[in-house]
């Protein structure tokens, strides 16, 4: 049995494990309160696409296909630990395990507010930008351009657009840390 391997399937399937791997990994541990688990699930999830990339278009979106994946892999995992918890302990036991679960979730509830909140405000923020510095930081973080791509499209020097960037990122950060918020971002890993 050989397989098909293509350059440009490794070249896909690597853009995006690097492009979507710590925002999977944050999606998932939302569920499971477990950076490891988190970890194991996106790992899983990203074996799965790499096994069926031969029936899936990469030129189509795919971040929902792994959204999706990683909820299914979580509340999965949810289960499953309830019920190898409940088969071998006594009801006693079993009351504490639902306990801990319930109690797990509404951490992981708090911390979808705040990353809500986060999200919520740098979008205010992104708002608030003047008109070439808001584009200039919408091309790099939300559709991961390149500077020297931004620039192309601009019709601006690269200069300008590190230059703008690295002044978003300043002020975001200044932002950030008036509203109480700073700390959240590295937890966060955004």
């Amino acid at each position: 049995m050989g397989l098909n391997v293509s350059a440009n399937d490794v070249k896909e399937v690597d853009a995006l494990f690097r492009r979507y791997y710590k925002p999977l990994r944050a999606y998932a541990f939302r569920f499971v309160n477990d950076w490891i688990a988190a970890e194991d699930i996106v790992q899983d999830v990203f074996f799965e696409l790499w096994t069926r990339r031969g029936s899936i278009r990469f030129n189509e979106a795919v971040s929902s296909y792994l959204f999706k994946a990683v909820y299914s892999r979580s509340i999965n995992f949810i289960k499953s630990n309830l019920q190898n918890n409940n088969c071998s302990l006594n009801e006693r036991n079993e009351c504490n395990i639902l306990d801990q679960y319930i109690e797990d979730h509404m951490q992981n509830q708090e911390r979808s507010l705040l990353l809500d909140e986060l999200e919520a405000e740098i979008k205010n923020f992104v708002e608030s930008l003047p008109a070439q510095c808001q584009k200039i930081f919408i091309l790099s973080r939300n559709y991961h351009l390149k500077n020297h791509e931004i620039a192309n499209q601009l019709s601006i020097s690269v200069k300008a657009v590190e230059k703008q960037i690295t002044k978003a990122l300043s002020e975001l950060k200044l932002h950030l840390r008036k509203k109480g918020l700073l700390f959240f971002l590295f937890l966060f890993n955004i």
